[in-house]
């Protein structure tokens, strides 16, 4: 009986080893703060009742907080085979601990070299901290909660600088927010030139009389008055404007009479 209790001790304490250090999962509550953070397991115990607990770090901010083991979702990585160099994922950025798209560059002792598309930053990321078969777009407009500043720019609410932040979270956010800024600006332009461009041709279509002008941005050439006639009985000068030609009195020879 010793030799069992012994053994279960030792297949336990090997079990808690295995999983520090692993990627997870926790749900975060303080204050106005209530959602899901990614974190990185730093140390498990059992307590006086016999449940198991475990210490986590938040990813970015390296707040520490104890739950109990079954609060817990560890993030399961990808197969190896699947995350080859140049393959198209997601990895946690250790700044902020929020997932970007990138791209795997290589397979590392640690789990993975890669470079986020973004902003290009070149990371090597736990092996799992990569994920596959996620769109940034749409977890973005299913997850994150937005802010419209006075001149427009949609900001993701995880942007807003805390006090509490430091100096080096807060530098980053900026960045993060300029480049967000500088996305929308130009897709605010490009919708704005493809509106005149629309009202532009609108117009062309509809108010603008390409049977009556001619010449100048109308898109239609001037027609020449000494062009060929479209049809047999055509006469060169005539334009179909209605009117006839021009009626001249017939030509005689002219003689003088000498007296």
């Amino acid at each position: 009986m010793i030799l069992a209790s012994a053994a279960v001790g030792t297949e336990q304490r090997s079990a808690a080893a295995k999983i520090i250090g692993r990627t997870c999962e926790v749900f975060y509550e303080d204050g106005t703060t209530k959602k899901w953070y990614n974190a990185i397991i730093k140390s498990v115990r059992k307590d006086s009742r016999g449940i198991d607990r475990c210490t986590v770090e938040l990813i970015g901010f390296q707040n520490t907080r104890e739950y109990r083991f079954s609060e817990v979702r560890l993030v399961k990585p990808p197969h190896p085979a699947q995350c080859g160099p140049g393959t198209k994922c997601q990895a946690i950025f250790e700044e902020d601990g929020l997932w970007y798209d990138c791209v795997v560059k290589e397979q590392t002792e640690k789990g993975y070299r890669v470079l986020f598309t973004d902003y290009g930053n070149d990371e090597e990321v736990n092996f799992d901290q990569v994920r596959l078969g996620q769109s940034k777009q749409a977890e973005k407009k299913a997850n994150v909660k937005e802010y419209v500043t006075p001149a427009g720019y949609r900001i993701p609410e995880n942007l807003k600088i805390d006090p509490a932040d430091s100096q080096k979270q807060k530098a980053l956010k900026r960045r993060k927010i300029r480049e967000i800024k500088a996305e929308q600006r130009k897709k605010m332009m490009d919708q704005d030139h493809l509106k005149v461009q629309n009202n532009w041709q609108k117009f062309m279509a509809t108010q603008a009389s390409t049977r009556s002008k001619s010449g100048f941005l109308t898109g239609k050439p001037k027609e020449s008055i000494f062009k060929s006639p479209e049809t047999l009985d055509g006469k060169v000068g005539v334009t179909n404007s209605g009117s006839k030609m021009t009626n001249f009195a017939e030509r005689t020879k002219f003689s003088y009479n000498f007296t």
